[in-house]
């Protein structure tokens, strides 16, 4: 399983589900209960929510500390400008990320798709976005939000398609039987079962249920949290245990890193540890310097996969910051069509991305993004 076939898994559920019902779903993906394949479990965002913003610049050798707190000086590091060395000088600056009261991220995803019509025939992206916050400890509260994102035109050869077919304002498309059309402009957010008296606990996908306390206790060695990723069993919040833990393939490997650093708060010599895992594991490939999907400087991580559908090789990376080590996001790219691609799923096209717009800690109870 991968990233379009549960997106195509949302799609297939008429009608589009309310942004309290996407939120409900997404934290039953992200519990214990439901466990899917361990193909990034966080990564199905139902459709409607998702995040977005401007992302805030960082200094080179500054820590940004979200919320208004104060920033401090990251000691300078010899780079090592080799693929490798420069994943390791990203890790070591995560080691080094500040923590306070409440954990907030802010994220987008974006799955490519054709436009239809007669004045369809280029690639736009369906986008979406969402903002959570949790407190560190219980009654600091926690909350969710999602809301759409407007469509947007991928690369420039769908620019200059969609001028040729006299610049629509407005786009549909076709996905597992069902037509939508793109929003032109950001719908609002929508809280989805805010719980003042939350915060403290948290429901790790393919692991299970943690406190605040407990995230604290994780090792901070790479085998070491190979075996608390890949062996063993989920962790019940009643104490008991789930279902087996599995990630053979180096692609499971990294969505279970990326889910855990994109949506809990792991310690920083924690999150230091788990990209040392994968930047050393078997299968996967470091990448060097790249952009990401919003442009911003970016080291990154891949490991090829086949498409359970028909659509060929596809290569999943996994980006960060090299200055901050901080999570920049993911993405899935066509490397080579398979029989069932469609005309557009051409090597190099990039088939959806998910994005840490902004993501950290802060004293300050999180406030949504304009």
């Amino acid at each position: 399983m991968n990233d379009l076939d549960l997106v195509r898994g949302v799609y297939d559920d008429p009608p589009p589900p309310s942004t309290a019902t996407a939120a409900a779903a997404r934290r039953r993906m992200l519990s214990q209960d439901d466990r899917l394949p361990a193909r990034r479990l966080t990564w199905r965002m139902p459709l409607g929510l998702v995040a977005a913003a401007t992302a805030t610049a960082v200094a080179a050798v500054l820590a940004f500390s979200p919320g208004g707190d104060s920033v401090r000086p990251r000691p300078s590091v010899t780079m090592d400008q080799s693929p490798r060395g420069m994943m390791l000088a990203a890790a070591t600056q995560a080691e080094l990320q500040q923590e306070g009261r409440y954990w907030y991220t802010h994220q987008r995803t974006a799955f490519a798709a054709l436009a239809l019509g007669r004045t369809g025939g280029y690639v736009v992206e369906e986008r979406t976005e969402f903002f959570a916050w949790t407190g560190q400890r219980r009654g600091d509260g926690a909350s969710f939000y999602g809301r759409d994102f407007p469509g947007k035109l991928q690369t420039e050869a769908d620019v200059d398609a969609w001028r040729a077919a006299g610049s629509p304002s407005s786009w549909q498309i076709r996905s597992s039987g069902r037509t939508r059309t793109l929003a032109a402009k950001p719908g609002p957010w929508q809280e989805a079962d805010p719980d003042a008296r939350g915060g403290g606990a948290f429901d790790i996908g393919g692991l299970g249920h943690f406190t605040y306390q407990e995230l604290q206790d994780l090792p901070t060695d790479p085998q070491d949290l190979r075996e608390l990723l890949c062996e063993g069993s989920i962790k019940l919040a009643d104490g008991r245990t789930g279902a087996p833990k599995s990630c053979e393939e180096p692609t499971s490997v990294l969505d279970q890193v990326f889910s855990l650093l994109a949506n809990t708060p792991v310690p920083p010599k924690v999150r230091a540890g788990l990209m040392r895992l994968i930047t050393d594991h078997p299968g996967v490939q470091r990448l060097g310097a790249v952009k990401d999907s919003l442009g911003r400087a970016a080291v990154g991580l891949a490991a090829p996969f086949e498409s359970a559908d028909g659509r060929g090789t596809i290569q999943r990376q996994v980006l960060f910051d090299q200055r901050t080590g901080e999570l920049l996001g993911s993405r899935d790219i066509q490397l080579e069509p398979g029989p069932d691609s469609e005309k557009w799923q051409v090597t190099g096209r990039v088939l959806d991305y998910w994005a840490i717009v902004d993501s950290g800690w802060t004293d300050a109870r999180p406030v949504l993004p304009r």
